[in-house]
């Protein structure tokens, strides 16, 4: 495993984390744009629904021109991935470098975090295409798996941002 306290270089990551961030915001303000459509219901409320029951009632609102739209904001989510992955890596690893002991190989191991978050968003939106592509009969299956792997993605960011905030709070001390 290489020494993350100067590997990557620290110019190199912040350049990392501008252009992470840029893409990030960019690709957030598009779906933003893009998914209105889908109101009163997200994408992340499909991400979440669980079971039929609860996916009907949006499917049903959306109606076939919603679904198409869902499924292009899925199939968009793929390039937000990598954006929001090295965002949040980026900024562990710069937290991570200005604190000391434990709290930083602490971070360091967060660095990774990110990377098993795409890893999950990627299962969670296969999932949820497959559930597109069979409206009618809604498999408990992949929705059940979309709701374990956005649960997974979402906890794993948080605690990121959890981490980030600790060592910025320490570091100002």
């Amino acid at each position: 495993m290489p020494d993350l306290r100067r590997w990557p270089a620290p110019l190199f990551v912040r350049r990392i984390v501008i252009v992470a961030f840029t893409a990030t915001f960019g690709l957030f303000l598009l779906f933003q744009w893009h998914d209105r459509p889908l109101s009163p219901y997200t994408i992340v409320s499909l991400e979440l629904a669980w079971t039929p029951q609860q996916a009907a009632p949006m499917l049903a609102a959306w109606g076939a021109a919603g679904q198409q739209v869902a499924r292009e904001s899925l199939l968009l989510d793929f390039t937000f991935m990598p954006a929001y992955a090295f965002l949040f890596a980026g900024v562990a690893l710069v937290s991570a470098r200005r604190v000391r002991g434990t709290l930083q190989k602490l971070g360091f191991w967060l660095t990774a975090a990110p990377f098993v978050a795409w890893a999950c968003d990627i299962t969670e939106n296969l999932a949820l295409l497959r559930v597109l592509a069979a409206p009618q009969s809604l498999p408990a299956v992949p929705l059940q798996v979309a709701g374990w792997a956005a649960s997974l993605k979402f906890e794993l960011l948080l605690v990121v941002l959890g981490y980030v905030l600790v060592a910025f709070i320490i570091e100002r001390r």
